[in-house]
């Protein structure tokens, strides 16, 4: 847990930060995956799907509908026989990857194994799969990666911690976070060695529940990395051991996030597997929420992944694809400003929409008409070239620069069409924009610690049910009148010592292990 850091200086004009952050993989390959922004989930099981959310005729409203076994009181031997069902004539991998390569998608991620423990692939460790199981007799990850490689499309892997199948595991409980045991424990690693072994590259592996040691979370994860180096592991591992931070269900954060991150949704918070009695409402307004979302989630600098549940039958349910495509049509025309780009900017919020950005370009994103049609843009300093709309370039703002930033008049009479409309707004040689807080230095000291700093969380935790929002980074900018040498040093505790932090000055990054006595002077130049 990060413990408070004082930092002391003499009066001057900078810029620090201090982080604390668990190793990583390959940065490339890391930036690669954040580049993505968007992605396919698909919860798909042999018996979930099959039931739909029913059971014995009725309807089970409690609990997710791929967590029927639980919610739904099932013996574990009545519930396995329904693998008996599962022949799904419908399914058809190159269809689905298709569907997410229109929908904008830039790689799947598969249930392999939920929480009841049935297997969706070939496995050597239980015959409770769908290989060994159901009639279908088909592995479905091998015919998803395979449609995956033949399309150009990431496949990543859903692996649940938990095996309520499994003999020596922790029985069912309310809330998933169960101990994983030694037992457990090994037959996970049995199980992700298979899936990362004979299925080719994978984007990432997606932990879920179960509550591990650190020694487990660690193993698991340098296991990943062994087998793929360049393999992602989400931070549902435990312990802080993921290379990305998984916010909660549906979860869009309203602060800024100082890891990479990605938002898990589902079309409805109700279940994420197929529910054949669920009311869908209307597609245009479940396509504004869910684009509404994705704008959000990448203005804030983390990637989207959307799920689908289809049915036993292996079929996509029609509502989710026609909204995924409507989705995808409205990426087509406007991917520049979502695939690979930055943050907002800007540390306020703005009623009209959201940010999204690249070194010379910021993009606008209209989720509503600005108040008296106009937009500013504070704090902001750079020439600008041309301000247009980015499916319709030829239309293009007028805009004044002032004092207070930048005020755009948006155009009128904006083509009518899918989704909301984007303003480009291009600069000759770059921009930049106030800091969030500047800390007024004045007398000979300075203090700078977690009251005056402009904070950057994470969420971090032992598992699902024990996160709490965490702060990795603190940032200060000092303005001061007086033109003095700097001379910063740190201060902590004994129990800090040992330990290291990057410490960024004006650009610049240097590491500092926290090995002095009292205080660490700092040298920055």
């Amino acid at each position: 847990m990060k413990k408070r850091i004082l930092l002391l200086f003499k009066t001057i004009t900078l810029l620090l930060a201090a982080i604390l952050s668990n190793a990583q993989s390959d940065p490339a390959a890391l930036q690669s995956w954040k580049d993505q922004k968007y992605s396919m989930f698909i919860h798909w099981g042999s018996i979930y799907s099959v039931l739909g959310g029913v059971w014995k005729g009725q309807p089970v409203s409690r609990g997710l509908s791929e967590q029927i076994q639980a919610h739904a009181g099932i013996y574990s031997d009545t519930y396995a026989k329904v693998a008996k069902q599962f022949n799904p004539e419908l399914w058809n991998a190159d269809s689905v990857v298709l569907l997410a390569k229109r929908a904008g998608m830039r790689s799947i991620v598969i249930t392999t194994k939920h929480h009841d423990g049935f297997c969706m692939f070939k496995t050597n460790t239980t015959d409770f799969n769908v290989f060994d199981a159901t009639p279908f007799k088909k592995d479905v990850v091998r015919d998803l990666s395979e449609a995956c490689k033949r399309h150009g499309i990431r496949l990543g892997l859903y692996f649940s911690l938990i095996d309520w199948r499994f003999p020596q595991a922790m029985p069912i409980s309310s809330h998933n976070s169960d101990q994983v045991t030694p037992e457990l424990h090994e037959y996970n690693k049995k199980q992700v060695t298979e899936l990362l072994s004979n299925y080719g590259t994978i984007s990432e592996l997606w932990f879920d529940m179960g509550s591990q040691s650190i020694q487990q979370s660690k193993e698991l994860r340098d296991l990943v990395h062994k087998l793929q180096p360049n393999c992602m592991v989400s931070s549902r591992l435990g312990n802080d051991m993921g290379d990305f931070n998984v916010m909660g269900d549906n979860q869009e954060p309203d602060y800024i996030i100082g890891v990479p991150w990605q938002s898990p949704a589902s079309f409805f918070d109700e279940t994420w597997g197929y529910r054949s009695w669920q009311k869908r409402g209307s597609e245009e307004d479940k396509f504004n929420e869910k684009l509404t979302s994705l704008i959000k989630v990448v203005s804030r600098g983390g990637n989207y992944l959307l799920n689908i549940g289809p049915k036993g039958d292996g079929s996509v349910v029609d509502f989710e694809k026609n909204v995924l495509l409507k989705i995808g049509a409205w990426l087509n025309r406007n991917a520049e400003a979502i695939y690979g780009t930055g943050m907002d900017p800007f540390h306020v919020t703005f009623d009209w929409g959201q940010v999204t950005s690249r070194p010379d370009k910021l993009y606008l994103h209209l989720l509503k008409n600005p108040e008296q049609g106009a937009i500013l843009l504070p704090g902001i300093k750079g020439k600008i070239s041309k301000i247009y709309v980015l499916d319709e370039k030829e239309k293009t703002a007028i805009f004044k620069e002032s004092k207070n930033g930048i005020t755009i008049t948006v155009p009128k009479n904006l083509k009518s069409g899918e989704g909301f409309k984007v303003l480009a707004v291009e600069f000759k040689n770059g921009y930049s924009v106030d800091p969030a807080n500047v800390v007024q230095a004045s007398g000979n000291e300075l203090t700078l610690n977690g009251h005056n700093a402009f904070k950057y969380y994470s969420n971090s935790g032992i598992d699902y049910n024990s996160r709490f929002k965490s702060t990795v980074k603190e940032v200060w900018t000092l303005q001061s009148a007086l033109n003095t040498n700097l001379s910063p040093y740190l201060i902590y505790s004994n129990q800090e010592k040992g330990k290291e932090i990057d410490v960024t000055f004006n650009n610049k990054v240097q590491t500092v292990k926290l090995d002095g006595e009292d205080a660490l002077v700092l040298e920055m130049t």
